[in-house]
């Protein structure tokens, strides 16, 4: 019987039952590393849908000698953790109580609304526990009443922020046993609090809450908290100096989060999928984490595989853009530059602070833009850092296909916010019939009437400008940017998914020194034209049996105004 694709399967109970027959990736040594960490509390950063709920609820179950009334004994029998020093790890198999909470689904518009949702939380944290307790001759009369208060969402706001560090207490008093407490997404609400301005109670209620619960608590054994940013050092973690924080720069915890190219290749394979590695590669690899450096989306593989291997940007569409889309639109000539250069397929250099928080985005630095972008996954970094006093500063690259779409994306919500999407649509639809001419007339009054939307300061800005307008012949098209063709790199070419249209196209650009147009611009497209040629560009377009004809064109420009010269070669 074929293995079942375990999507948005985050109870590892579930996920190793024989009954389920879910794919599985072993990463139980990750208890090993955690139990071996000398922090009191690790705090570790990864993208969203990088399996970190799953991760903590492995340890909720490893930790814990029960889990909703259900013994947890003999579920580690057969993974990877017990066969490290002949099984010793399990002599810690079920021998603390827990506190697992996780703050993913708190994306609330105010903070009314934020504090009914982490009552109901606490609700059910609390009810795991309820009959153990209440009957606990452990537990004192008042603070049963306090309890049943939880229960019963009576409590008010203090409450709420001492909740954890008191049933923390409760259970060390019933058990005779420290705690160990788990809490995941930390961060989350906080990405709702700063769109619908109630962030800086959101903080403040975080900042008395994680105080509580894990500084100076004598109750608690080991505290594991999971978000996407670490905040910064004056916000809601400042009163936690017993932390240690594990980004994707960090060696600690590289291998449990993400998969691996040996991890992928294991996984097609159980699933009974055909893999086509280099084109896997393509869209869902490209991210580092400590010395690794072929960490793939887990969540991309997982949809991959339940599509029979189909490609599809399926990370990114769980993803809110209003955070890029706001700093597209609103941000300066400089960022706009920059992100055109990353679309154009380029790196830039930008300083990585790992301490970000949302509330320095308002600032407009775009140190602060660039290192919250990589936090997100939207960005990766590679090669040795330069130093710049002490900070790291990196080369800083758009870590995989997928992950281009968004940004294209961004443009795409841009112009339509613009409403011009028709007119760049039908300017785009005479190229791809191979109607230069028309094409030329259709760009030519579009810049006329719009490009003082655009910095036209570099070729990478006509690049990105075409690259957006061509976002909605994905459908009809393959659009390939800047990827390695012949012995160069094509800025654009158009690749029919119709195997009965036979026209592929290649687009080469440059940019003039002078607005004058002249000779000088000619000059420029011939060399263009000449450079497709002799750098063999045509080489994948031949490579595709339907095509018969190619047309390459290189378009020169200067502001608003551009010079062409194309041809089309039948074979």
């Amino acid at each position: 019987m074929p293995k079942k694709i375990p999507l948005g399967v985050d109870d590892f109970s579930k996920l190793i039952s024989k009954e389920n027959n879910y794919l599985f990736v072993d990463k139980s040594l990750f208890i090993k590393e955690i139990l071996e960490d000398g922090s009191e509390v690790p705090l570790i950063i990864r993208p969203r849908r990088w399996g970190k709920t799953l991760n903590m609820s492995m340890l909720r179950y490893f930790f814990s000698p029960t889990v909703n009334g259900v013994s947890t004994i003999g579920l580690f029998d057969n993974l990877a953790i017990s066969k490290e020093k002949n099984g010793d790890y399990l002599k810690y198999q079920g021998t603390h109580p827990v506190v697992f909470i996780s703050f993913k689904g708190v994306k609330e518009n105010s903070f009314e609304l934020f504090l009914s949702n982490v009552s109901a939380l606490m609700r059910e944290v609390y009810r795991e526990y309820r009959d153990t307790l209440m009957q606990s001759q452990n537990i004192a009369e008042d603070q049963k009443d306090e309890y049943r208060n939880i229960i019963a969402r009576k409590a008010d706001q203090t409450d709420l922020q001492n909740a954890l560090k008191f049933l923390s207490i409760c259970l060390e008093q019933h058990y005779g046993q420290k705690v160990i407490i788990l809490i995941d997404e930390y961060d989350t609400p906080l990405n709702s609090a700063y769109h619908y301005d109630y962030f800086e109670e959101a903080v403040n209620f975080f900042k008395n809450l994680l105080g509580a619960a894990l500084k100076g608590n004598i109750a608690m054994k080991k505290g594991v908290l999971t978000g996407i940013l670490r905040l910064s050092k004056n916000s809601m973690l400042s009163d936690i100096n017993n932390l240690t924080v594990y980004s994707l720069m960090e060696e600690g915890y590289s291998r449990f989060f993400g998969f691996s190219e040996q991890e992928v290749k294991e996984l097609f394979e159980m699933a009974d999928v055909r893999l086509d590695l280099l084109a896997v590669q393509k869209w869902y690899n490209g991210y580092r984490s400590g010395h690794l450096m072929d960490i793939y989306n887990p969540w991309s593989i997982l949809n991959c595989l339940k599509n029979k291997g189909r490609l599809d940007d399926y990370w990114i569409k769980t993803g809110d853009e209003k955070l890029l889309n706001k700093i597209f639109i609103e941000s300066g000539i400089s960022i706009k530059e920059k992100l055109n250069t990353l679309i154009s397929g380029s790196s830039i250099e930008s300083v990585i602070d790992e301490y970000v928080s949302f509330e320095q985005m308002q600032g407009g630095r775009e140190q602060v833009l660039w290192s919250l972008l990589w936090a997100l996954g939207y960005l990766k970094a590679v090669g040795k850092p330069s130093l710049l006093g002490s900070l790291k500063r990196y080369h800083l690259h758009i870590p995989n296909y997928e992950v281009s779409t968004s940004y294209r994306n961004i443009f795409i919500e841009f112009m339509n916010d613009l409403d011009h999407s028709e007119q760049y649509y039908n300017c785009m639809g005479h190229l791809m019939a191979g109607e230069v001419e028309a094409f030329a007339v259709k760009l030519r009054d579009f810049m006329l009437r719009n490009v003082s939307y655009f910095d036209c300061s570099s070729e990478s800005n006509y690049h990105m400008l075409l690259l957006g307008m061509s976002s909605y012949l994905t459908e009809t098209h393959d659009v390939l940017s800047n990827l390695e063709q012949g012995h160069g790199r094509p800025d654009l070419v158009f690749i029919p998914s119709d195997t009965k249209n036979p026209l592929g196209i290649i687009l080469e650009f440059k940019r003039a020194e002078t607005g004058k147009m002249d000779e000088h611009y000619q000059q420029l497209a011939t060399e263009g034209l000449e450079q497709i040629k002799n750098k063999h560009y045509d080489t994948h377009l031949k490579s595709k049996s339907h095509i018969k004809r190619i047309l390459k064109m290189c378009m020169v420009f200067y502001g608003k105004e551009f010079a062409y010269q194309y041809l089309v070669e039948t074979f």
